[in-house]
C-alpha cells in the first residue's frame, strides 16, 4: 500500500492506518462497541497542552457513549494525514448535529495524534 506521496507503507504503518480508519468509521456510525474495540483497555486520552484527560476503555465508553446516543449525526474526516511507523497524525474536521441530522450545530478542526500498539489505539493526543 502506498501513502499520499506514493512511497510504500510498512506493515506497521498499514496496520496503524487500518485501526484508525476503523475507529473513525465507528465514530461516524455512532457505534460505541465498534469504537471501543479499536482501543487498548488502558488507553490514554490527552489534550494539549492540558495533559491527561482520562485513562481506560471503560471511561472512554462512559465519555463517548452518551454523546453517540444523544446526537443525531457525527461525522469526522481526515483532511491531512501523516503516518510514521505506529504513530498517525490527522488534521480532522469533526461535525455534529444535535437536532436535525442535516443541520450541523458544531464544526471543529482538530489535530489528533494516535499511537497504536499491538493493533489497538493506546494513546491519543488532541490539539
Amino acid at each position: 500500500m502506498s501513502n499520499n506521496n506514493g512511497t510504500q507503507m510498512s506493515d506497521i504503518e498499514v496496520a496503524t492506518q487500518e485501526v484508525v480508519d476503523r475507529q473513525l468509521e465507528a465514530y461516524n456510525n455512532r457505534d460505541i462497541a465498534a469504537f471501543a474495540a479499536t482501543y487498548h483497555d488502558d488507553v490514554e486520552i490527552h489534550e494539549f497542552p492540558g495533559g491527561l484527560r482520562f485513562k481506560g476503555k471503560e471511561t472512554l465508553i462512559t465519555t463517548y457513549g452518551p454523546k453517540f446516543a444523544s446526537l443525531k449525526r457525527l461525522h469526522a474526516v481526515s483532511l491531512t494525514r501523516i503516518i510514521n511507523n505506529n504513530i498517525l497524525v490527522d488534521h480532522e474536521l469533526a461535525e455534529s448535529c444535535s437536532e436535525d441530522p442535516k443541520v450541523v450545530d458544531r464544526s471543529i478542526r482538530v489535530i489528533a495524534s494516535y499511537e497504536v500498539i499491538d493493533g489497538l489505539i493506546k494513546r491519543v493526543v488532541f490539539m
